[in-house]
């Protein structure tokens, strides 16, 4: 009889079963949650560092894109293949840090545009960027400096 006693029932082994899954599908949940919390704070540790980054290094290359201008106005009409590759150099080192062109877009996107002129032209909707002056740089998601564009008006009919 004694070897009876020390023996779980068949209940009672099935009922340990059932605690042991259960604790084992709470360890599974909690481990998904924690690695969904890891996920996001290793973005956000990212996306802070990018923004800290880009803080620090934006008048840094707003400084640099004022000298890659200077360079391209002292090019002469012929031009001047030396000065030329300098400003490509300059800007070649900027976009291996991450510094991309603000895209040509069709119409002005005040987020990204500076219009300093206004031009009414027959063909183009009101809005539409006829030219770009200088153009414009970001550094990720951050304006380092809008694109200066020249805009296309509605034509106004004229007094007789």
């Amino acid at each position: 009889m004694e070897s009876e006693r020390t023996e779980p029932s068949l209940a009672e082994l099935l009922e340990e079963i059932s605690g042991l899954r259960d604790l084992f599908q709470r360890r599974l949940l909690e481990d998904k949650v924690k690695g969904r919390q890891l996920d996001e704070l290793s973005k956000q540790l990212e996306g802070s560092r990018g923004g800290f980054g880009e803080q620090l290094l934006g008048p840094v290359f707003r400084s640099v894109l004022l000298v890659v201008d200077r360079i391209r106005s002292l090019v002469p009409p012929e031009g001047d293949q030396a000065l030329e590759s300098i400003a490509d150099e300059l800007l070649e080192i900027l976009r291996r840090q991450g510094v991309r062109a603000v895209p040509e877009e069709s119409s002005f996107d005040p987020r990204l545009h500076e219009a300093v002129r206004s031009e009414p032209v027959d063909g183009h909707a009101h809005g539409d960027v006829l030219d770009v002056l200088r153009p414009g740089y970001l550094l990720g998601a951050q304006l380092l400096r809008p694109a200066q564009v020249v805009v296309a008006s509605s034509k106004v009919d004229q007094p007789r």
